[in-house]
């Protein structure tokens, strides 16, 4: 190549990355429009709009995880520490509630623990933490218990209900109007239900899937959509909501209700933090699973959190949020060297079924579906910046219809992302998700299918592509790098540079 063209390439090279870096594309997109940092959402012809998936995390993420003092220390034994963990959490849980609403943490010092029973906390307020990578809990013997449950009680109670009106809703509303709003106030907790009807069922294709699959087909009422909503204001028979909805409520569907509940069981408040989990397993068997499947799970929780943590051995998953667990930030955390037959319900490394709920920054090695939401969630949630390595399936929807779903730079090292209609797979799971986003995501192949009257986005997509849905600037690099981080500054009105250092920058060329 002559010394002319090289010096050609150069200089053009700088020009584009000086274009890249002071414009990153700031172009109209066909649902979003981003000018100087500030995100402009274009609706549909029916109003629906690309929700705000950064509702997500402890606090929503208003606020920052906080650092919480110390009230009992466990000291290393060469013995079972079932016991004595288990009586340091229960001391705590018994302190007063303090104004931040925490009781206190309990503080393990570096060492191996070994724990031939399991671990609860079940009160709020609460928090395990060790002293960094040189804590290890190894959940010793055959049990395939959970390591470590924090559940609360299921006792919600449903109070007033009240039919919406009959008028469509589009996605990314937060107002409803209802029939009879009397019986609510500003603050009150509500369920915003929908329905799943026999003829929504019909519209999507679910009804079988070929063959003699009728009975794998959905069942009128086995996938309702429930989102948890606050009301922020009334105005006549109007609901303001605090948090968009990421489904569209359609009257030609059937007929959604709101409903206020008190839930004085689900505790808040607590963590799992700074240490390591560790499973014991047969290292004559490759495939063992006569050991610790889950290592932490999360029922009737709300604002909680899992960081840095680091996951070895486990059958199940590393983290999973059942579809009670709302507001929970999992974070920096690692799961390596999982042990299992690679089959259904295995090594769902960072599994979430809940609402609200944020992973960031987490990395799995050699799982099925490292990343991946579950049963009809109700959205919004979000993955971002997650990295998974060797996987043997893919990460993305799993199960049925979760909504509002956001993969923001996640990469898929060697396997895919996907959103689409799984069919007889998974139980009949049929279409996994709507309205839901792949942000400058990378795989291997990033399969984006949009069912009937939803939608679902990949915007800035490195990978193999299938699917109908919208698809924007595929095989480039879309501005804002984080489309969590934008839209939580926008939300809470603060320059999109505050949030840079949440996420890695881009390393590549």
């Amino acid at each position: 190549m002559g010394l002319e063209r090289v010096k050609y390439l150069l200089t053009m090279a700088g020009v584009c990355a000086a274009i890249f870096a002071t414009s990153g594309k700031n172009m109209e997109l066909p649902a979003l429009r981003n000018q100087g940092g500030t995100l402009t959402y274009l609706p549909d012809s029916l109003g629906n709009t690309l929700p705000d998936y950064s509702f997500c995390g402890y606090r929503l993420s208003e606020f920052s995880i906080p650092e919480i003092e110390a009230e009992v220390y466990v000291p290393l034994t060469t013995n079972d520490a079932t016991q004595a963990i288990q009586a340091a959490i229960n001391y705590v849980s018994k302190l007063p509630v303090q104004k931040n609403g925490f009781r206190g943490a309990v503080l393990l010092e570096e060492g191996t623990y070994s724990v031939q029973g399991r671990l609860k906390i079940t009160d709020s307020g609460v928090v395990l933490r060790g002293s960094g990578k040189g804590t290890i809990l190894k959940a010793i013997g055959v049990n395939r218990e959970t390591l470590i449950r924090v559940v609360g009680s299921g006792n919600d109670e449903m109070l007033a209900s009240t039919d919406v009106v009959p008028t469509y809703v589009p996605v990314g509303a937060t107002t409803v109007t209802v029939k009879n709003a009397a019986a609510f106030s500003v603050g009150d907790k509500i369920k915003i239900h929908m329905p799943s009807t026999q003829k929504w069922i019909n519209s999507l294709g679910m009804v079988d899937y070929g063959g003699e699959t009728g009975w794998l087909g959905w069942k009128p009422g086995q996938r309702d959509v429930i989102w948890e909503r606050e009301i922020t204001g009334i105005q006549g028979n109007t609901l303001l909501i605090n948090i968009p909805l990421t489904m569209a409520l359609d009257p030609h569907f059937g007929t959604a209700s709101v409903t206020k509940y008190t839930w004085p069981g689900r505790i808040a408040h607590v963590g799992v933090e700074n240490l390591v989990l560790v499973s014991d397993f047969n290292p004559d068997n490759r495939k063992d699973e006569s050991h610790c499947w889950f290592a932490i799970t999360m029922e009737h929780v709300e604002n909680g959190w899992v960081r840095q943590v680091e996951f070895k051995h486990f059958a199940g998953s590393a983290v999973a949020l059942y579809e009670t667990a709302s507001r929970v930030t999992v974070e920096d955390c690692i799961s390596t060297q999982p042990i299992s037959e690679i089959a259904g319900q295995r090594r769902n490394t960072f599994f979430n079924m809940g609402q609200q709920n944020l992973f960031l920054r987490c990395y799995a090695e050699n799982g099925n579906h490292d990343f991946a939401t579950g049963f009809c969630a109700a959205g919004p949630n979000a993955f971002v910046q997650c990295e998974s390595y060797n996987a043997h399936n893919f990460s993305g929807t799993i199960d049925s219809w979760a909504t509002g779903v956001l993969y923001d730079i996640v990469t898929a090292d060697g396997q895919a992302l996907s959103f689409g209609n799984r069919g007889q797979n998974g139980q009949g799971a049929g279409w996994t998700a709507a309205n839901s986003m792949f942000w400058n995501c990378s795989a291997g192949r990033i399969e984006c299918f949009a069912p009937p009257g939803a939608q679902n986005y990949a915007y800035g997509a490195w990978a193999q592509f299938a699917g109908n849905g919208l698809w924007h600037d595929e095989n480039s690099h879309i501005s804002p790098r984080s489309l969590f981080f934008a839209q939580l500054a926008g939300r809470l009105k603060k320059a999109p540079a505050v949030y840079q250092q949440e996420y890695l920058p881009f390393g590549g060329e």
